[in-house]
């Protein structure tokens, strides 16, 4: 549980050179990874809650992705395993 000097990484960008760096590309510095079963009603659906998509659905050799940033600025990316 977060305690009262936790700073979203949205909130610490505001103050901060680095953080606001970090938040400038669309990679996943300090994020999480998800598994989900699928993965286009998920991006959609996330899309719609106005998360910011910083890499559109994409395929890979080890599964569909896609990455996504929360309103307070968390980066989440999500995937689908390869049918097999």
């Amino acid at each position: 549980m977060a305690g009262p000097e936790y700073e979203s990484p949205r909130h610490h960008a505001e103050g901060c050179e680095r953080a606001r760096e970090w938040l400038s590309v669309p990679y996943i510095v300090d994020g999480v990874h998800i598994s989900v079963d699928d993965l286009d009603q998920h991006y959609e659906h996330a899309k719609a809650a106005g998360a910011r998509i910083l890499r559109e659905p994409k395929d890979e050799p080890y599964g569909r992705l896609y990455i996504a940033e929360d309103l307070e600025g968390h980066r989440w990316m999500f995937m689908q395993a390869p049918e097999s």
